[in-house]
């Protein structure tokens, strides 16, 4: 794990933090290996309900440390490339809870990447976005701008910010509906456990399920999204949390699910 990436749980909430300041929060090989494991352990974990991954205050993630990048040999093809069409770059979209990014200061490239990929984003007031890769000579490099940003915010709207790389602010972010929510940057880290606790309270059976059916959505005919809405929904039917959570409703109690 690497020193400037710290993991907590607390309350069925983990939380992420990039504390690199020094280099705006630029993440190096080790750096991103250390989200992408902590984001894994979170999944595994029967404690956690939500996971907020942040950073330390007034600055998000500047991308990639350009310092480490490496050259790609020429003649390389794109079928060379298995790490980047395997889905392990997508881990915080594959993750099967909830993933929130609260975001307090300028993000660009890898760190906008990886926003994108979260279920749902906070901003701060002085947060910023930019799909800086253009500038660079690049594409967004895990494919988030290019397959998850259109969705997000309307085919127009995706291109203009990947076609100019300019950086826009949190109230734009909120207008285009990149961002839920856009608060005073002393009020981010409250606003973000709130909106992690809202989203952890049901049942994490289902919502593993739910979020898989919604993430699929868009790829799939409307058939194709009944059927794997029906092998859900029989699985959701049998399963241990939707006995508890009938049987806390007619106990008028809160319920106590499992994840089973």
């Amino acid at each position: 794990m690497s020193e400037f990436i710290h993991y907590e749980v607390s309350d069925r909430i983990a939380t992420i933090t990039i504390d690199r300041p020094e280099k705006r929060n630029a993440l190096s090989y080790a750096m991103y290996d250390a989200i992408r494991d902590y984001t894994a352990a979170a999944d595994a974990d029967p404690q956690v309900g939500a996971i907020i991954l942040t950073a330390v205050p007034g600055q998000f993630c500047a991308g990639t440390d350009l310092t480490e990048l490496h050259d790609v040999e020429p003649g390389t093809t794109g079928s060379d490339r298995v790490g980047h069409t395997d889905g392990r770059h997508w881990f915080l979209w594959d993750c099967s809870k909830p993933t929130i990014i609260a975001i307090d200061g300028p993000t660009a490239g890898l760190g906008v990447e990886l926003a994108t990929q979260g279920d749902l984003r906070i901003a701060s007031t002085r947060a910023r976005f930019s799909w800086i890769f253009v500038q660079r000579g690049l594409i967004p490099d895990t494919g988030a701008g290019t397959w998850l940003l259109p969705q997000q915010v309307g085919p127009q709207q995706a291109k203009r910010l990947v076609f100019s790389g300019e950086f826009i602010s949190a109230e734009e972010a909120a207008d285009i509906g990149f961002v839920l929510e856009v608060v005073e940057p002393e009020d981010l880290p409250a606003a973000a456990r709130r909106l992690a606790e809202s989203v952890c309270t049901g049942a994490p059976f289902a919502i593993k399920r739910a979020k898989e059916l919604l993430n699929a959505a868009p790829s799939r005919t409307r058939d194709e999204h009944l059927n794997a809405h029906i092998e859900a929904l029989t699985e959701c039917q049998l399963s241990e949390d939707h006995k508890e959570g009938v049987a806390a409703f007619l106990s008028k109690r809160a319920p106590v699910f499992t994840g089973r």
